[in-house]
């Protein structure tokens, strides 16, 4: 009787040491997969604006009035002088795509306000000035290049550029009245680079250094007491540099989400 006792009790306690050990499992803590970590992408179009200055590379030069035959209405050398620096402003717009972890390619529309000028007169006639005036809306459309740091981006930027010049010589003076100014457009090309920082997902801040190759001569034709002439007036490219804040969006992701 005392054996079968004594084996009714060990089985009682491995019973009991069953259901503890099945009670630990159930109250063993559960690991849930942690969230993936969000990394910041360039990706997405974007719309800004700017503000900085602008000054010639060089100086500006107005040849003297020349005739159809090529005579110059008067003697001396052609009238040198500098462009005025100016303030620029104006919008962005342009699309980046992040083709690899670090190297983002896009485009960028740029259309601002320039108003670089300047006047001297001619030795061989004091009264006649050559001028030259780009004052007005410029346009600038560019391929960007840039490697980015996480929410840095260096890159370098290339495209045309197009401007409006106000050139030509004048003189008011009776006996020697001369007009040959005329507006005329010019396409030249666009250089440079700079610096972009995302503050967030959306907004960000950049430095940008650009230079405008406008270097070209313009000849424009008038009359000269009556008599047509012809003057040639070089014009120098234009260093710029500007700060600016864009805002991002992700137009193509809406595009799709609508379709889906």
């Amino acid at each position: 009787m005392r054996k079968i006792a004594v084996l009714l009790l060990a089985a009682a306690g491995v019973s009991l040491a069953g259901a503890a050990s099945a009670a630990d499992l159930g109250t063993a803590p559960i690991y849930r997969k942690a969230p993936p970590v969000q990394v910041f992408s360039w990706t997405g179009g974007y719309i800004g604006g700017y503000v900085g200055g602008a000054f010639a590379a060089k100086d500006t030069v107005s040849g003297v009035p020349f005739d159809g035959a090529g005579i110059p209405a008067f003697g001396g050398p052609a009238a040198t002088y500098k462009y005025d620096s100016s303030f620029i402003g104006g919008y962005t717009d342009g699309y980046n795509w992040q083709v690899s972890p670090n190297w983002v390619i896009g485009y960028e529309g740029e259309t601002g306000y320039i108003g670089l000028k300047g006047s001297a007169a001619f030795a061989g006639s004091p009264t006649t000035l050559g001028t030259a005036r780009t004052d007005g809306l410029y346009s600038l459309w560019s391929a960007r290049l840039g490697y980015a740091f996480d929410r840095s981006l260096i890159y370098v930027k290339g495209g045309a550029a197009l401007a409006q010049f106000n050139v030509g010589v004048t003189d008011g003076a009776v006996g020697t009245h001369t007009d040959t100014i005329h507006r005329r457009y010019a396409v030249g090309y666009a250089v440079g680079g700079g610096w972009e920082y995302a503050l967030d997902n959306k907004w960000s801040v950049k430095a940008e250094y650009l230079y405008l190759g406008f270097d070209k001569d313009i000849t424009t034709t008038g009359n000269r007491n009556g008599a047509q002439v012809w003057t040639t007036t070089s014009i120098p490219g234009v260093h710029t540099v500007k700060a600016g804040v864009n805002y991002k969006f992700d137009l193509l992701g809406y595009v799709l989400g609508a379709v889906r």
